[in-house]
């Protein structure tokens, strides 16, 4: 069997090492491609998240101030009533922040 030389950057390689080396700096330059690749795909789903949070929490914010210009308009009605108003509005202004607390929460497992 001959084992014929080649010159490579400055080192005489046989042509089985040459082929180890290649294959060798292709796996690692798959790898790289397969790094790169995941770390595209998390940053498109980080980004997604913040903008569901976003959209979510901006949908609570006008769900809270909806009930409290209700609360505020029946307290005009019926001043005697302030208290169990601010209640249930404070009830559902909790409700929504434990809405918002379940979707940071489901987000963090996606």
């Amino acid at each position: 069997m001959s084992h014929e030389m080649v010159q490579y950057g400055g080192g005489e390689l046989y042509p089985a090492d040459r082929r180890r080396a290649g294959r060798s700096v292709s796996r690692m330059q798959g790898s790289g491609a397969v790094r790169q690749s995941r770390m595209d795909v998390e940053t498109d789903v980080t980004m997604n998240k913040l903008d569901n949070v976003t959209m979510a929490t901006g949908s609570g914010m006008r769900a809270v101030i909806t009930v409290a210009q209700a609360q505020q308009a029946l307290e005009q009605m019926m001043p005697s009533a302030s208290g169990r108003l601010a209640m249930l509005a404070d009830d559902h202004a909790l409700g929504v922040a434990d809405v918002l607390a379940d979707l940071r929460y489901r987000a963090r497992r996606i």
